[in-house]
């Protein structure tokens, strides 16, 4: 229940910094549509963050348990370890992209930098599901139970991450395809 009112809130917090920021965007000068463009990448920033959260906790666990393990597990824990941090600098780097377009003050750099992004995004996306691929071939015996856990959970953080990726990628097509039309 708690996971939830979790989810609710969070839509909610969603819709609502979306209606409050587009005023203030607009107010400051931005044609609507690029504050529109400010706002989704605002909100993509702060999903991809808290999903660096979750993936840092499980980077931790991960080395936790490789510690506690004994030798003849270990190859298969740090090769879901390494899944995962190969997969997350992808996402890492898109992440960045995402700011520096924000933070970019002219149209011809923040153009440069989206159609990276664009990119960036795009090879994320191919890395998550690459990963999530080969730990769902790999998966931990049954009597591994903490493994499996955590296999388990950076699968659906890719595919809660793709999730975000694809929808930047979307954004960044959209934008570009705008910015050829004019």
């Amino acid at each position: 229940m708690a996971r939830r009112t979790d989810s609710r809130h969070r839509k909610r917090h969603f819709f609502l910094s979306r209606c409050l920021l587009l005023p203030i965007l607009c107010a400051l000068g931005l044609g609507t549509a690029r504050a529109v463009q400010r706002v989704g990448d605002a909100l993509s920033v702060y999903a991809l963050q808290d999903r660096g959260r979750v993936a840092d906790a499980l980077a931790s666990e991960t080395l936790a348990l490789i510690e506690s393990s004994p030798d003849r597990d270990r190859f298969e824990l740090y090769r879901t370890y390494n899944r995962l941090m190969g997969a997350w600098v992808q996402a890492e780097l898109s992440q960045t992209l995402l700011q520096q377009a924000e933070a970019a003050t002219s149209s011809a750099e923040e153009e440069e930098i989206r159609t990276t992004l664009r990119d960036q995004a795009r090879f994320a996306l191919w890395e998550l599901d690459q990963a999530r691929m080969d730990l769902e071939r790999n998966i931990p015996d049954a009597g591994q139970t903490e493994h499996l856990r955590i296999n388990v959970a950076i699968r659906a953080l890719f595919i809660d991450a793709g999730s975000i990726f694809s929808r930047v990628l979307a954004d960044q097509c959209a934008h570009l395809q705008c910015a050829r039309d004019r």
